[in-house]
């Protein structure tokens, strides 16, 4: 998919319902064109139908196999809570956890069934040679210290870890954190910035997500009768710049937008804005205050 125009992408994926939305390229966000092209390291935000995920994932050079053997870091509540979902919902997975505080660790073991839990300092070369981290698929890092997060994160991959997952806290370290060479930074504060915004959107809002900071938000909306995009082809609806419509979602149908597609009241929009155009996503489906 590198250096071809995206139009042709459609032409060479004609069944993969997948819309690129936004890149993000050298610290700016680009609403991409249809002759827009990716490039290598672009890191690209996609809408695609549930179905067709792995797919798009492998067109765009990711075709990592299923994790079977998991290591989490940090024996606090979101790392007891993972080992506990991944112990309920993947039989497969084998999962070992570290902790460093020993009570901590007495806790996480009593309520885990088939984790097994290492007491230790995931920052120590010798817990982590005997972690057999070379024949890990991926490991969590999820204590309540950025620092410690990121280091362990470093030296699991460093030491031969498939694929590795850090919490992040700091907004400012999110950007660093990838460039190093960790696979993935999960940020708390993005998931409650998005759970708030979703309440303040006034209006038909069925689920906010706010992006990596600065680079924009992806919103889930109702169309209404008194919507502006409804009832005409997107062809004909004037958008603002920085603005572009991912896919439209109608009853259990996933539709991938074209220039000829019609917007019905009851839709479900799926959107993506950048932050100063969030607002004005209100005048594209309502001329009244009953939206928003």
């Amino acid at each position: 998919v590198l250096d071809t125009p995206i139009r042709q992408l459609t032409a060479l994926f004609p069944d993969l319902a997948t819309v690129i939305v936004a890149i993000l390229r050298g610290g700016e966000t680009i609403v991409p064109t249809p002759d827009d092209q990716l490039l290598a390291g672009d890191e690209i935000y996609f809408v695609a139908d549930r179905d067709h995920v792995t797919r798009a994932m492998a067109a765009f050079g990711h075709e990592e196999p299923e994790a079977h053997r998991v290591i989490i870091v940090g024996g606090g509540n979101i790392g007891l809570y993972l080992a506990q979902e991944i112990e309920a919902e993947d039989e497969d997975v084998t999962v070992k956890l570290i902790e460093k505080d020993e009570e901590r660790a007495r806790v996480a073991a009593a309520a885990l069934a088939h984790t097994v839990v290492v007491h230790g300092d995931a920052l120590d070369n010798e817990i982590l040679e005997e972690l057999n981290l070379p024949h890990t698929d991926m490991l969590f890092t999820v204590t309540d210290n950025d620092e410690v997060n990121v280091l362990a994160a470093l030296l699991a991959k460093r030491l031969g870890c498939a694929r590795t997952v850090a919490l992040v806290n700091t907004v400012h370290y999110q950007p660093l954190v990838t460039s190093l060479g960790v696979d993935v930074a999960v940020s708390p504060r993005a998931i409650t910035v998005s759970t708030i915004l979703q309440h303040l959107r006034r209006g038909r809002i069925r689920a906010v997500h706010s992006l990596r900071e600065g680079v924009g938000e992806i919103i889930e909306a109702e169309a209404m009768d008194t919507s502006r995009i409804v009832g005409k082809p997107l062809s004909g609806v004037k958008l603002d710049k920085g603005i572009m419509v991912g896919a439209i979602v109608r009853q259990d149908t996933v539709i991938v937008p074209r220039g000829d597609t019609v917007v019905r009241a009851g839709d479900r929009v799926i959107l993506y804005a950048l932050p100063d155009v969030v607002r004005k996503v209100e005048k594209l489906f309502s001329v009244s205050l009953e939206f928003f």
